[in-house]
């Protein structure tokens, strides 16, 4: 049983690539659940083709209620497994993440890999789940600050997310629109100065817009995967943590 947090700020892809890297993960044979843990803005039942009855939040106002009816399978992809929430509910601070917390203590023995998509930007009420954690993956988009200050914007978010999450924090870098030049400088930047280790970088690919957009739920590895970015994820995490 492994505990993965996915985090990252808004708009960086981190739901999308929740769901791919648990769905490779769950084709490699491996049980694995992805719970949304984003209480404000929920939508990784999307990304899966899921618009189910019970949600985490039904369980956050009611704990009474039987937790087999917050597990939702994948139609078609063996092993895979989604706790979603509810994308209408409304925003209110009595859903606890202390609560949500117990629920992945009890929850997680069931399965090899528990996959966590934080809320954007890491907020301080989602930190009780970081105790739950074996490693926490930090989703970087490079493209949307000017390449001048990319160095420090990033070293900016690493450290913070270094200080608020998880020590053993993994970065991967996300559809990054910037020159291979700049690309290839950020990477080593990450790795040897930050001394963060980079789990991988993923291309911008509209594949991948297609799969998780098109509304069918089907993750890219499905399709194929022809960048094999993402399966090959998928196998180092299984290598280093399952």
């Amino acid at each position: 049983m492994v505990v993965g947090g996915i985090t990252g700020l808004e708009g960086t892809g981190k739901t999308a690539l929740t769901a791919n890297i648990g769905a490779c993960l769950a084709m490699q044979g491996i049980r694995t659940l992805l719970v949304d843990a984003d209480l404000y803005f929920p939508n990784l039942g999307f990304h899966l083709g899921i618009n189910p009855k019970y949600t985490v939040h039904s369980y956050l106002k009611d704990h009474e209620m039987e937790i087999k009816w917050l597990i939702f399978p994948h139609r078609h992809i063996k092993n895979l497994y989604l706790i979603p929430g509810d994308p209408n509910e409304e925003i209110h601070h009595r859903l606890s993440f202390e609560a949500l917390t117990g629920l992945v203590e009890y929850i997680k023995e069931y399965y090899g890999v528990v996959l966590i998509d934080f809320p954007s930007g890491l907020p301080i009420a989602a930190r009780p789940l970081i105790s739950e954690l074996d490693y926490q993956i930090l989703v970087i988009d490079p493209s949307t600050v000017p390449l001048r200050n990319l160095r420090d914007w990033v070293e900016s978010i690493v450290r913070k997310f270094l200080h608020l999450g998880h020590p053993n924090l993994w970065v991967v870098l996300n559809k990054p629109l910037i020159p291979k030049k700049a690309l290839l400088s950020l990477e080593r930047f990450i790795a040897n100065e930050l001394e963060v280790p980079l789990l991988g970088t993923i291309p911008y690919d509209p594949l991948i817009l297609e799969s998780t957009y098109a509304g069918a739920g089907t993750p890219v590895c499905e399709w194929g995967d022809d960048l094999g970015v993402i399966t090959e994820i998928a196998y180092t995490i299984e290598e280093l943590f399952v």
